[in-house]
């Protein structure tokens, strides 16, 4: 069996926590007090039978040196008096406070040369106890008495009883209070927790809203906050998943519906037929095998994946071989190509791809001429790409890097464009520390930045 000692909740550990400061805080605090009060308590005392010395000193040096037994000592007064005696230098006691007998001896044998101070156990006028005892020398003429003046201890014990008494009554209280707050301010900060916490508990998928937050200004409030804009992430996230899905299986129900009536139709018709209709199946299928590497490339990008092989690479020599690529493919049209050294770190077939979308939907849009230009600009790789075609308004700007949007109808499926190109563009530059951007027309414009290699 294990025992815990510890509590397992926030709110009791912090009243553990509290509790124990408190105790030793107090702990401290009622040490200092007992040393001060009985330090404050003894010195009343001294002082007490200081005076009494004084006096009688005062006293014994006006008596002539043969009679010094005529010192006028009063009789103990008050609930703690003070006792005197005076010793000759024969060990006779000369003068003594009335009340005193005569065989008590409050003097230390021998006696001292200098002020002793001390404590002893005796009777004196029938008070039985400890007192405090100051001995002090006195010189008259050419004779040394001892001046011996005792003081009850009793205040200064009457003095340490009230603070320990303080202590057991006060300090209980004290740290009892301590607790009960601690108690109650920890539990009402932790009530806002327990309730977005049972309200995420709740949650039964990402459709559920947002959770409560209390309007408490504190640190609880801002969690809130955070876990709303997580929540929040999660949510447009869950959105735009759902939305790819969707827009995938209707991207690829029509080539597979062309495929499939392509080869029923086949199966009866005869060489001729037969071979066109293969090699329509052929080209339906290679729809189908760049659309799922392009969903590939996306769901790599979604999933925050960089790119597979990085090494230094020049973009201006990428450019040049999707510009000849472009050219072979595309030969109505004017394609140039203006490139400066541009060396960055990326992923070769990644950055291939990226330059090749831009030109193939430049290509798809261009009336006759298509320009692409990589120049250093800053600590950036700065690809554009140019098209004479009608061009983008400032609202579409944006909305072109989504995926699956056509913003024209010459952006149709039947010219073999998925809706997903300038998307992979945006994915594979943001997988490379950089953007892509859209200007409006007249004519298509088309910019990404990547970051050069440093040296």
């Amino acid at each position: 069996m294990t025992w815990r000692v510890a509590p397992r909740s926030v709110r009791g550990k912090a009243v553990l926590g509290s509790g124990l400061a408190i105790a030793a805080f107090g702990a401290f605090i009622g040490l200092a007090s007992y040393l001060v009060v009985t330090q404050s308590a003894t010195a009343s005392v001294v002082a007490s039978i200081d005076a009494r010395i004084s006096e009688v000193s005062e006293q014994l040096s006006e008596k002539a040196p043969s009679d010094p037994g005529t010192i006028d000592l009063d009789p103990p007064t008050g609930p703690d008096p003070t006792y005197v005696q005076v010793v000759g230098p024969d060990g006779r006691v000369v003068a003594a406070t009335p009340g005193v007998a005569s065989d008590v001896v409050l003097c230390p044998s021998p006696l001292p040369i200098t002020p002793v101070q001390d404590r002893v156990s005796l009777t004196a006028a029938g008070s039985s106890g400890d007192f405090l005892r100051i001995v002090t020398p006195v010189t008259n003429g050419s004779r040394e008495f001892a001046v011996c003046v005792i003081g009850s201890v009793d205040p200064m014990s009457r003095a340490q009883d009230a603070v320990l008494l303080a202590l057991a009554v006060a300090f209980p209280l004290l740290v009892l209070a301590v607790c009960v707050v601690v108690w109650l301010a920890v539990g009402r900060a932790l009530h806002a927790v327990e309730d977005m916490r049972a309200q995420a508990d709740a949650m039964q998928s990402t459709s559920d809203g947002l959770l409560r937050i209390p309007d408490t200004g504190d640190e609880v409030e801002h969690l809130g906050h955070t876990l709303n804009g997580l929540l929040g992430r999660l949510h447009q996230q869950t959105r735009a998943t759902r939305q790819f899905v969707a827009d995938a299986g209707h991207e690829l129900r029509n080539p597979l519906s062309t495929l499939r009536v392509t080869l029923e139709f086949g199966q009866d018709a005869d060489d001729d037929d037969l071979r066109h209709s293969v090699r329509e199946a052929l080209a339906d299928l290679d729809r189908l095998e760049a659309l799922t590497q392009d969903l590939l490339v996306l769901a790599r990008s979604d999933a925050q994946e960089g790119p597979p092989e990085a090494a230094p690479m020049d973009l201006a020599d990428v450019a040049a071989e999707a510009v000849a690529a472009s050219r072979r493919g595309n030969p109505q049209l004017t394609i140039t190509v203006s490139t400066r050294q541009c060396t960055v770190i990326g992923d070769p077939a990644a950055l291939r791809s990226l330059v090749s979308n831009l030109l193939d939907n430049a290509a798809r849009h261009a009336r006759s001429t298509v320009s692409a230009d990589v120049r250093p600009e800053g600590d950036m790789a700065v690809l554009r790409v140019d098209d004479d075609g009608v061009g983008l308004s400032v609202d579409d700007c944006a909305r072109v890097f989504e995926r699956f949007v056509r913003l024209d109808a010459a952006r149709d499926r039947d010219e073999g464009g998925s809706g997903l190109g300038l998307a992979i563009v945006s994915a594979i530059a943001e997988a490379h520390g950089g953007s892509a951007l859209a200007e409006p027309g007249p004519g298509g414009h088309f910019l990404v930045r990547i970051p050069l290699a440093r040296a």
